[in-house]
């Protein structure tokens, strides 16, 4: 497996005012963006985890997976223009502002943007929270993780990030969503090459934003409650309540962000040996908690 982990996420917005107080006084990352034309989230070593820039609809624009060198960067490209995968360059211009060496973009089967990179910029800002959180757990692990449509054919997108990228398994979801008529829905979750239990997930579930949510995780179960106290001073909706995940272990609580995207804010996430790990398949999401409200 050559994809190390989910190193960044850019966004588009239409209300940049709203990621900056949201990103800073809620979350606890630092605003590092050089001027107000752009929001660029802070909360660790590297330049940026999330960027945001303006638009006239709210959505993901990329996901950003770094890999293990140039050599794997090259050998994928060149494994997904041979399998007919449009393909489109980074320019330097564009590398420069995502603070890495070459990138290329490109779609999954589901429509879901990529980009693909090698060797971020060296950044000698030391992080520090202006919320107050002592740390993010990142490093190796990258930013967190991100849950997905998988679109109409989910095996076939699955495939895709197994077969042709190069993910592992780590739990196979089968829930009914809660209501008297909730539907069934599955969820595929996919790790990389690091100890985290998932960076990726992908979902037969619908997004007008393209991400189902977002989830970064702090080190400390207190700056986890503090934030959840922010969110309800400001009254923020939740998509869901705290509670306790079955298959990461994740303890964790989910607010909708600026334009309807949902972020899960947690701490303990498992941290797995993939040399000796069979997949799971799963009925039930949580030990407790987690009751779920589906945003308007």
């Amino acid at each position: 497996m050559t994809i190390s982990c989910l190193g960044y996420i850019l966004f588009s917005s239409t209300d940049l005012g709203e990621w900056r107080h949201f990103g800073t006084q809620v979350v606890g990352a630092m605003n590092v963006a050089k001027d107000d034309s752009s929001v660029a989230l802070k909360v660790d070593a590297e330049p940026f985890r999330i960027l945001v820039e303006p638009d006239d609809a709210d959505r993901v624009t990329a996901l950003g997976w770094e890999m293990a060198g140039e050599a794997e960067f090259s050998a994928l490209r060149d494994t997904l223009q041979t399998k007919g995968f449009a393909i489109r360059n980074g320019s330097d211009s564009e590398a420069e502002k995502r603070a890495v060496k070459a990138f290329f973009a490109t779609v999954d089967p589901a429509g879901n943007p990529l980009e693909f990179y090698h060797d971020r910029t060296l950044d000698q800002t030391a992080f520090e929270s202006p919320a107050g959180v002592k740390s993010f757990v990142t490093g190796d692990m990258g930013l967190g993780h991100v849950v997905v449509p998988g679109g109409e054919d989910l095996e076939g997108t699955h495939a895709f990030y197994t077969r042709v990228l190069g993910l592992g398994d780590s739990d196979d979801l089968n829930m009914q969503l809660p209501g008297e008529n909730g539907p069934n829905i599955r969820v595929r979750f996919l790790h990389a090459a690091n100890p985290r239990h998932h960076s990726l997930a992908i979902a037969s579930l619908p997004s007008p934003s393209g991400v189902i949510h977002a989830m970064l995780e702090m080190e400390d179960v207190d700056d986890v409650g503090r934030c959840h106290d922010r969110v309800l001073a400001e009254q923020r909706p939740l998509m869901a309540s705290l509670g306790r995940h079955c298959n990461d272990n994740m303890l964790s609580f989910y607010v909708v962000g600026p334009g309807g995207i949902p972020f899960e804010i947690g701490c303990g996430g498992l941290q797995v040996d993939w040399t000796d790990f069979e997949p799971t398949k799963s009925s039930v999401p949580d030990h407790w908690g987690h009751a779920y409200q589906v945003p308007a």
